[in-house]
């Protein structure tokens, strides 16, 4: 949920799949089925599609 000053409130979801490579990594991919993006200063509301997620420890 993205609830934007003056902008009202934009609801969505993402789906993922993550697996452990190693005791260290963790690899995963999904899809956000949302309108907006992780960088909010971006307004245009034109962000749906596949991500990549990389999780590393050490």
């Amino acid at each position: 949920m993205l609830a934007v000053k003056d902008g009202g409130t934009r609801k969505g979801w993402m789906a993922g799949v993550d697996r452990d490579i190693g005791k260290n990594l963790r690899v995963g991919i999904g899809y956000n089925f949302t309108n907006f993006s992780d960088d909010l200063t971006k307004f245009d509301y034109k962000y749906k599609g596949f991500f990549l997620n990389l999780v590393g420890t050490y």
